[in-house]
C-alpha cells in the first residue's frame, strides 16, 4: 500500500517578495504544486519556472482571471490538485521542521479529514488583541511577537470540499456540511504579510471594498456578515453593528453575526449589549470564543459566579487555550480562591510558556496568598516578556523585596558577585 500524497494549493498575485521562501520550506513534503496566478506583474511567474527547473516537485503554473472572490480562485487551485491531500498556503507563509514532520504523520491519519493549524501573524504592534509577546525573526526581518487564528489549511482532496467567502475565504464550513471531521494541532504557520502596517491597512480597505460590491450584488446574509466582518476590521463600528443585524434579519439563526456583535459591543465597553449577543449566538450554537468572552464580560461587570460559570464551559471544548486558564485565575483571584488561581495560572503558562499575562496574573495571586518570593519571579518573569504595565511591576517587586528581606519567614537575599 503505497504512502498518501500531497498537494500544495496556492493563489498568487506579485508575490516575488515572499514567493521562493515559502515554496522552500515546504518542497520536500509535497509531491505536486499548484500555483493559480490572478495577474502578476513582478517576477512572480519567473520564480515559478525558475523552481520548476530546479526541483523534483511537479509545479503546476496556471493563469485566472481575478473576478473579485478570493474562493473562486483558491476553488480553481484545488479543482487542479491530484493528490490525496491538500495543502493550502500563502505565499508570504512558511512552515517550520516541526510542522512539516507533523504533517507527513497527519495525512496517514485514518479519522480526520481535515486538520486546523495555528497561523500565527507577525507583528512589531503589541496593542494587537492576542498579542504573543514571542520574538520571532526570519532572514533580516526580526517581529516582536505575533497574534493567532485558528484555520484548517490541511484536508483530504474530496469533492464537495470548497472554499467559501469573498474575502477571509474558508473550505471549514463545507466541510462540516459534507459531514467531514475536522480535528485541531498545534503546528504553526508562519505568516509575514501582516506585519507592515501600511500595506495591512490598504489590504483591509480593499477587501471592504469587495465586501461592499457583494452586498449590492447579493443582498443575502452572507454576504452582509462578510461586510459586518471588514467594517469591524476597519474599526467602523456602527456601519460593522448595522450590516450584522441585517444579516440577522435575513438568516435569524446566524450565530456568528451574532457573536461578531458580542465583539464590537465588548470592545465600546457596552457589556450589557455583549451579553446578550453572546447569549444569543450561544443559543443557536456552543462555541468556544463565545463563552470565553461571555465568561470576560462577565468578570468585567463583576458577576463572579456567571463569569466563572462560562468560562468552565470554554475549557470543557478545549482543554488546551490557554487564555481561558488565564481567565479563570482571574475570577478565581477575585473571588479570593488563591489557590485554586494559582492551579488555573499554572497550567496556562504551562500550555504558553512566553505567557506575558498569564505570569503576571500568577504573580497576583502568589502575592495574595502571601507567597512573595515567587510572587517576585512570576512579576519578573512578565517584566521581561515586556508587560505593558511592567513600570507598575517594578515598583511592587521593589516593595516586595523589602517586605522579604524583613520578613522572618524568608531567607531571602540578593545574589551578588561572579
Amino acid at each position: 500500500m503505497t504512502n498518501p500524497a500531497l498537494s500544495l494549493c496556492m493563489i498568487t498575485k506579485n508575490e516575488e517578495k515572499f514567493l521562493e521562501q515559502c515554496l522552500n520550506s515546504v518542497k520536500d513534503i509535497v509531491d505536486e504544486i499548484v500555483i493559480v496566478d490572478t495577474g502578476s506583474t513582478d517576477k512572480t511567474k519567473e520564480i515559478c519556472k525558475k523552481f520548476q527547473s530546479k526541483s523534483n516537485n511537479a509545479l503546476k503554473f496556471f493563469d485566472f482571471n481575478w473576478v473579485d472572490d478570493f474562493s473562486a480562485a483558491r476553488n480553481e487551485s484545488i479543482k487542479h490538485a491530484t493528490k490525496d491531500w491538500i495543502l493550502v498556503m500563502d505565499a508570504d507563509e512558511v512552515l517550520d521542521e516541526e510542522g512539516k514532520n507533523k504533517i507527513k504523520d497527519l495525512i496517514n491519519d485514518k479519522e480526520a479529514d481535515a486538520f486546523l493549524f495555528i497561523q500565527k501573524n507577525y507583528t512589531n504592534n503589541s496593542s494587537i488583541k492576542g498579542f504573543v509577546n514571542e520574538e520571532h525573526g526570519i532572514a533580516s526581518n526580526t517581529y516582536a511577537g505575533w497574534y493567532g487564528s485558528s484555520i484548517v489549511r490541511l484536508f483530504r482532496n474530496r469533492k464537495g470540499y470548497k472554499f467559501e467567502g469573498i474575502v477571509h475565504e474558508l473550505v471549514e464550513h463545507s466541510i462540516a456540511n459534507n459531514n467531514g471531521k475536522i480535528s485541531a494541532t498545534n503546528i504553526s504557520v508562519h505568516h509575514y504579510g501582516n506585519a507592515n502596517p501600511i500595506l495591512e491597512k490598504k489590504k483591509k480597505q480593499f477587501y471592504l471594498e469587495l465586501c461592499k460590491k457583494k452586498a449590492e450584488l447579493n443582498q443575502d446574509a452572507s454576504s452582509y456578515y462578510e461586510l459586518g466582518v471588514l467594517y469591524k476590521e476597519n474599526n467602523n463600528f456602527d456601519e460593522a453593528i448595522s450590516s450584522f443585524k441585517t444579516a440577522i434579519e435575513l438568516n435569524q439563526n446566524h450565530n456568528l453575526a451574532l457573536f461578531e456583535m458580542g465583539v464590537i459591543y465588548e470592545k465600546k465597553g457596552e457589556m450589557d449589549n455583549a451579553i446578550q449577543s453572546y447569549t444569543n449566538s450561544l443559543r443557536i450554537k456552543e462555541f468556544i470564543e463565545a463563552f470565553q468572552n461571555l465568561g470576560v464580560c462577565y468578570f468585567k461587570k463583576g458577576m463572579l459566579d456567571e463569569a466563572y460559570n462560562n468560562l468552565v464551559k470554554a475549557v470543557a471544548l478545549n482543554p488546551n487555550k490557554y487564555t481561558i486558564y488565564n481567565n479563570l485565575g482571574a475570577v478565581l483571584e477575585k473571588k479570593g480562591n488563591y489557590e485554586s488561581a494559582v492551579q488555573m495560572l499554572e497550567i496556562s503558562i504551562k500550555l504558553n510558556p512566553k505567557n506575558t499575562i498569564g505570569f503576571y496574573n500568577l504573580g497576583i495571586a502568589l502575592d495574595k496568598k502571601g507567597d512573595f518570593e515567587n510572587a517576585i519571579k512570576n512579576y519578573e518573569k512578565a517584566v521581561e516578556l515586556g508587560h505593558k504595565n511592567k513600570e507598575e511591576i517594578k515598583k511592587r517587586i521593589n516593595q516586595l523585596k523589602l517586605i522579604a528581606a524583613n520578613s522572618p519567614k524568608y531567607d531571602y537575599k540578593f545574589k551578588v558577585g561572579g
